[in-house]
């Protein structure tokens, strides 16, 4: 549908909205977490003073927005490519990233003592979601290439704008 020049921009912006969500989604680990808990949703934890489930911390809840606006997380999260070996990411399928997820869930999210968050619970949990953002983003953007016909992602420049899109979409529930 988004290459489809034909339909109208706006069935191709709702089609690009559900793709970004998707991406989003199955790169979140508690979206693949256990079904008698609704994926964290019935558990509830302190945080922040506020009650809050681990879905919600896990679904973006770890940013913290007071320390990082979105334009600095973007930027942040858009440096740590230049280190990263991006080929593995792009070569994955999308069962891969549901995997990846269930994984990070089942070995990070849920093991919580006495449903409390330790400092190293929420310094571990950060750094998977920034992680998991990245990954999103440099997917989202190889998704595209792929769809738009581009190829030129892995000798191009950063994909800062798609991560700050993703983030926006999928961080801030906006989509």
């Amino acid at each position: 549908m988004l290459e489809n020049v034909k339909l109208s921009l706006k069935r191709r912006k709702v089609a690009l909205k559900y793709l970004v969500h998707f991406v989003g989604d199955v790169h979140q680990p508690l979206h693949l977490g256990n079904r008698k808990d609704q994926s964290g949703g019935k558990i509830r934890l302190t945080y922040l003073g506020k009650s809050v489930t681990p879905h919600y911390f896990w679904d973006g809840g770890l940013i913290d927005w007071e320390k990082e606006n979105l334009l600095k997380c973007a930027t942040r999260l858009n440096a740590q490519l230049q280190d990263l070996d991006k080929s593995k990411w792009l070569h994955s399928k999308v069962n891969d990233w549901a995997d990846e997820s269930r994984s990070l869930a089942l070995k990070y999210a849920y093991p919580l003592e006495n449903n409390k968050l330790s400092k190293t619970y929420i310094s571990k949990g950060r750094e998977i979601l920034d992680q998991r953002m990245v990954q999103a983003g440099i997917r989202l953007a190889n998704l595209l290439n792929q769809l738009l016909k581009n190829k030129n992602l892995e000798r191009g420049p950063p994909c800062q704008k798609l991560i700050q899109f993703t983030l926006n979409n999928y961080c801030l529930g906006l989509i």
